[in-house]
């Protein structure tokens, strides 16, 4: 069942590779469903993350994985959601950044009540990531009154990785780093007690290392690329988990079958060689591939009504700002200087 959709939409199209600087909107057909479990959202938020800006392969490329919207069409065996509903989802089906967007319902839930669409479009990549690499830190060596390393308080990862260590894992101590000129920032953002040291990663990681103390952290959740320079914070009988490290060849060949041979033995050898390293520190490391799931945003919807978590939203602007979406996919995609997640209001 599905209500009046039109048959074209604006976008954000890609015709060919290039830098954000020539990213322009354009009109295209609305996509349809076509598999029994997918859903057709009307979009009226969508995030960037660092991979929707680190293109690959396949023109025209649709932007965007993440969003916030109102159900339009359900396929024939969608049960869960009816049109109407107000979600948010990590989409496996690439090009949200759109007007409509199509997801499956494994990877959509509700939105979280208290926020608003362009909040909650914040989300789900990135908190997902979060969660996923504390939920493997936790069921290895319980993360409640533990000390938590998470780099990068304010960026979009970051900021739920502290939130959640603290407030949902119950970590004793978190530790954090930041901009020398964003440090009065952390507390302003994210709350009091959140975050229990705030180190400048300016100076490198030989000086956050010597500022976190060596052999003072339990858990390291690595979103900043911290695995190598870091290992000295660590504490033996530790654990890493990191999804800034390349992963192993069976982790992509599952992600993507279509990797090749040369590229599956290359990523084992280079996991291989993280693995061996971490373990003569006495360090229990993994690479995570994160993997979206409705059931994770549940949970976080869930946390966030409760008032454990909140998104860190940055720069806003509309699709038809095309100068503003051009900037604001830069800053995305340089890494640097940006204060939790770019969103997209679709007008």
């Amino acid at each position: 069942m599905s209500q009046s959709i039109p048959s074209s939409m604006r976008a954000l199209v890609l015709p060919r590779y290039c830098k954000p600087a020539e990213y322009d909107v354009a009109t295209v057909p609305t996509p349809q469903i076509s598999k029994p479990d997918e859903l057709l959202v009307k979009v009226y938020a969508a995030s960037v993350n660092p991979i929707d800006v680190k293109m690959a392969a396949g023109f025209p490329y649709k932007l965007g994985v993440d969003l916030a919207g109102v159900v339009v069409a359900i396929g024939s065996s969608v049960s869960t959601f009816k049109i109407g509903d107000e979600v948010y989802a990590d989409s496996t089906i690439r090009g949200t950044i759109a007007e409509y967007a199509l997801c499956t319902a494994s990877v959509t839930a509700l939105k979280p009540t208290t926020l608003s669409f362009s909040a909650a479009a914040a989300i789900p990549l990135a908190a997902q990531s979060a969660l996923q690499s504390l939920q493997r830190g936790d069921d290895k060596i319980g993360l409640r009154g533990k000390t938590v390393f998470v780099g990068g308080a304010l960026s979009a990862t970051g900021s739920f990785g502290v939130q959640m260590a603290k407030k949902v894992f119950g970590a004793g101590k978190v530790v954090t780093t930041v901009s020398r000129r964003k440090m009065g920032r952390v507390e302003e953002l994210l709350g009091d007690g959140v975050v229990d040291v705030v180190v400048d990663y300016e100076g490198g990681a030989g000086y956050v290392v010597e500022r976190v103390g060596r052999g003072t952290v339990d858990f390291m959740y690595d979103n900043t690329g911290m695995t190598l320079g870091g290992l000295g914070m660590m504490k033996r009988g530790g654990v890493i988990v990191s999804v800034t490290t390349v992963p192993s060849g069976a982790m992509m060949k599952e992600a993507r079958p279509e990797a090749g041979g040369w590229l599956v033995i290359l990523l084992d050898l280079v996991d291989w060689f993280y693995r061996m390293w971490m373990r003569r520190a006495g360090v229990d490391y993994s690479a995570l591939l994160t993997e979206p799931t409705g059931s994770d945003l549940e949970r976080l919807a869930r946390w966030v009504d409760e008032g454990k978590i909140k998104p860190i939203v940055g720069r806003q602007v509309m699709l038809s700002d095309v100068e503003g979406v051009r900037q604001g996919c830069q800053a995305v995609l340089d890494g640097k200087g940006g204060i939790g997640k770019f969103v997209i209001n679709i007008d």
